[in-house]
């Protein structure tokens, strides 16, 4: 008693007698922690975060510069050879304006504050003498290549000594024919036609040796093969030699005359001009072997070639210091993490703490009392005499003492509302489905009776998950509660209008045939249809009914409302609004179809067929590919969309049939395309089975062999359902798909919940904006927020765009301002058959629409 005592007179001094206070005092102590530690964590995140921003913004200009440096040393390169090429004034001013572009954009490196880094700077540094050296050098190769002596060394020689002494020959030789005519005829008949024939026979030789001589000059300036070149000089030297030989026997016959001295010296002329001549040819070909025929060549090898080399050394070690300065930063950036964990540790710890003492305090102070005052409530329940204490601690205790009675009195009126909740939405107040089938099911019982109609509508909105998912979930709910009051509004009150979840509605109409209830429902279509005002967002959603009337449709309240989902589904499906149930129409749809077995014989029966859409790229007007298209030609029931048997293929496991023969013909029509002259793409469906089948890569290879088809022509489209279905598993199979060439698009996008994670490590190299979004774009902002959202998203990715269900002008116009890169839908093309497909390739303009 003296020890409960001392403790009550503590908690006293400590203003603890109040379970609030205890517990306000536990939450200061933790808040206090949590705030200096998120306020020193924040602050180290901030600073580091303001150095890495500071880094990169560094970075990037400095990159930029050094791009624009390399660019500058590549372009003076190129003029400084086509200066070679043809010397111009236009590339000598060329050459000098890059390099002075290069000096500047180095002076603008060395005042960045990222290269004061002393390597760096030193590296720079060493980078301005090699400009200025290769400014040098290209000035003294170019003034080389304008002086034809410097040129080309030979050139001296050939234009001086060999041309003198070609002169001097047929000068000679010329003098000793013109000697040997001036003789008597009768003499020259006699005892000169010998000799001038052979005088003739040398000088021919000699023109014909120095052609030779002419021609392999011209071509060792054009630089022709070494093997032409040698030939050439063989002829050179066979002429020469055969020259000599026919000299030689002119220098003969003329020494048994001794009366032709003007003939003797002549000859002595010629012999001496063809030896200085040889001599200096042969130091023509000496300079030519040792590679000095052309004076820049030298320069070019010695000093240019040597420094473009350092200098492209610089500008590569500047781009390596980039990267590693990117790589320092991402340490850092690592370390601050890892501290943050730890911190995270202590700071879990420190909770675990504060999380143990509350549950001392919560079981000394709340937990023991209150099942004291529980025993005695049960005890009172049962009837016996309770006296609660008059006084409780802590206070928070006795406060619920007190309330129990008023509590007890209200139980009664809460029962009530309870009931109300439970038979209504919480959303709207409308009537649940509970409710909903109590008074479809006590409304038949009366119709029955009476012999009177009632009908059931089932509604659905269209497009509500899409402005769920872009404007959030307020105003999704702000939504539908204006669509309950605009039912509400439009409905008697003997007429039950009842939500079933989601954007799902139901009314009931009772007393009313099937020409009224059309009447009704046309008039709920056009009230739902206008315009909402959603906080300050103007919205517009597409609505879908179906009508089932009792007792034509069915007479229990299953068959109704199964009946009236049928009517609602069709509606939806061919878009005409508002839709009656149609027993005929619902035996052909899937649900009284035996699809599984028909299912398993489609194929064999062949009757699977393709059609193919076209997609054009917006920016060159041109087909780039088209898409195949899988539709059933049903024996009984005509043809039937893959929409509708798909999805039994793949929840019986029989896409698994489908999909190989899909590859197969898709990749060979592909192939019939190329070989007619068409290089367009192939794009082909896979299903979630697809990707899940570790099979999938050696298919394609197989499939692309037999056909020899080029991989990089083929596209495979997966939706997100798909993709995200198993990511890591769809991750690994795409991978080995990539490596073969084989081009990934994600089909649908935008519908799904794909992680953009996943959508950047995942090897995919297209987004194919969903439908729904493009065709409504020009008539809902949110829409067309959302395709121009995923333009830019895929492009900052370095992903194409594909938008597809573009059926109009307008909206063309708009994806190619929006810079998309293609589009698919009716506006270019309906899916077409092979044979259409090619008629359409051969007659379609190569440029769509470009104006």
């Amino acid at each position: 008693m003296i020890q409960r005592r001392r403790w009550e007179s503590l908690r006293g001094l400590l203003f603890l007698h109040s379970l609030r206070k205890q517990y306000l005092i536990l939450a200061l102590l933790l808040a206090t922690v949590v705030i200096a530690y998120t306020w020193i964590a924040g602050s180290k995140v901030n600073a580091s975060g303001k150095i890495n921003s500071l880094n990169i913004e560094q970075r990037i200009k400095v990159a930029d510069l050094a791009h624009r440096l390399r660019r500058s040393v590549v372009a003076a390169d190129t003029a400084l050879n086509l200066f070679l090429l043809s010397p111009s004034n236009g590339t000598h001013q060329t050459f000098d304006d890059q390099l002075q572009q290069s000096q500047d954009v180095l002076a603008e490196l060395l005042k960045m504050d990222w290269v004061n880094d002393g390597h760096t700077l030193s590296m720079l540094l060493g980078m301005k003498p090699l400009l200025s050296n290769m400014a040098a050098a290209g000035k003294e190769i170019m003034t080389v290549r304008q002086d034809g002596d410097l040129m080309y060394p030979a050139m001296r020689l050939a234009n001086g000594q060999m041309m003198d002494d070609n002169m001097n020959f047929l000068a000679s030789a010329n003098n000793a024919i013109q000697a040997l005519q001036e003789g008597s005829p009768l003499q020259w008949r006699q005892q000169n036609i010998k000799l001038l024939g052979q005088f003739y026979q040398t000088r021919d030789m000699w023109h014909r040796m120095i052609s030779s001589y002419r021609l392999y000059i011209i071509n060792r300036i054009g630089s022709l093969h070494e093997d032409v070149l040698q030939d050439q000089v063989d002829d050179v030297e066979l002429l020469y030699k055969a020259m000599r030989s026919k000299l030689r026997e002119v220098s003969t016959h003329v020494k048994k005359r001794t009366t032709d001295l003007e003939i003797s010296m002549a000859l002595n002329d010629m012999d001496a001009a063809s030896l200085r001549w040889y001599e200096s040819y042969r130091e023509v070909l000496q300079i030519n072997r040792e590679g000095h025929w052309r004076g820049d060549v030298p320069i070019m090898k010695e000093i240019v070639h040597p420094l473009l080399v350092k200098i492209y050394e610089k500008i590569d070690q500047l781009e390596d210091e980039l990267k590693q300065s990117a790589n320092l930063d991402l340490q850092s950036q690592s370390q601050l993490g890892d501290n943050v964990v730890h911190s995270l540790w202590g700071m879990a710890l420190f909770v675990l703490i504060i999380v143990t003492i509350s549950l001392i305090l919560l079981e000394f102070n709340l937990i023991r009392p209150i099942a004291g005052v529980a025993r005695n409530l049960k005890d009172e329940a049962r009837g016996k005499d309770v006296e609660l204490p008059s006084h409780i601690q802590p206070r928070e205790i006795q406060d619920l003492t007190d309330a129990f009675r008023e509590m007890r009195q209200q139980v009664h009126s809460r029962q009530m509302a309870l009931e109300h909740i439970a038979m209504h939405d919480s959303l709207t107040s409308l009537p649940n489905r509970t409710l909903l089938m109590d008074r479809l099911n006590q409304a038949i019982e009366n119709a029955r009776r009476r012999g009177r109609n009632l009908a059931l509508i089932m509604l659905d909105l269209d497009r509500f998950k899409e402005i769920n998912d872009t404007l959030g979930h307020q105003i999704g709910d702000a939504l539908l509660q204006q669509v309950g009051s605009r039912l509400r509004g439009v409905l008697r009150d003997s007429d039950t209008v009842a939500r079933l979840g989601g954007d799902e509605f139901a009314i009931l109409l009772t007393s009313v045939n099937e020409e009224n209830a059309l009447r009704i429902a046309a008039g709920i279509h056009e009230a739902l249809e206008k315009v909402y005002e959603v906080y300050e967002h103007s919205l517009y959603v597409g609505v879908s009914l179906g009508v089932a009337i009792f007792p034509e449709h069915g007479d229990t309240s299953e068959l109704l409302l199964q009946h009236s989902d049928v009517a609602m589904y069709m509606a939806k499906r061919t878009n005409i609004g508002i839709g009656l149930y149609d027993n005929t129409r619902d035996q052909h749809s899937v649900s009284n179809l035996s699809v599984l077995s028909e299912l398993r014989n489609a194929i064999e029966n062949d009757e699977f067929f393709l059609q193919y859409q076209p997609k054009l790229s917006l920016h060159s007007g041109q087909i780039t590919g088209v898409e195949a298209l899988v539709r059933w030609r049903h024996p009984i029931h005509g043809l039937v969309m893959p929409d509708i048997f798909i999805s039994n293929a793949e929840q019986t496991g029989l896409i698994k049939r489908i999909s190989p023969w899909l590859l197969e013909r898709a990749i060979s029509d592909g192939k019939r395309l190329h070989d007619m002259g068409h290089k367009i793409s192939m794009s082909v469906n896979l299903s979630v089975w697809d990707i899940q089948d570790g099979k999938l890569a050696s298919l394609l290879r197989h499939k692309l062999q037999k056909a020899n088809f080029p991989a990089e022509y083929l596209m495979l489209e997966i939706t997100e359902r798909v993709m995200m279905a198993e990511p890591e598993r769809a991750d690994q199979v795409l991978k080995e798909i990539d490596k073969m060439g084989v081009k990934i698009g994600i089909d649908d996008f935008g519908t799904g919940f794909s992680s953009l994670v996943y959508l950047k490590q995942m090897p995919v190299d297209t987004l194919k904006i969903d439908k729904s979004f493009v065709m409504d774009m020009l008539n809902d902002e949110s829409n067309s927020t959302i395709v121009h959202s995923i333009i830019e998203l895929a492009h900052n990715l370095g992903l194409d765009v594909i938008a597809e269900g573009v059926e109009n002008d307008q909206t063309w116009s708009w994806l190619k301002k929006w810079r998309c890169d293609y589009a698919q839908g009716y506006y270019i093309s309906h899916p077409l058959s092979f044979a259409e497909l090619a008629e359409y390739l051969k007659t379609t303009p190569h440029e769509f629409m470009l104006g």
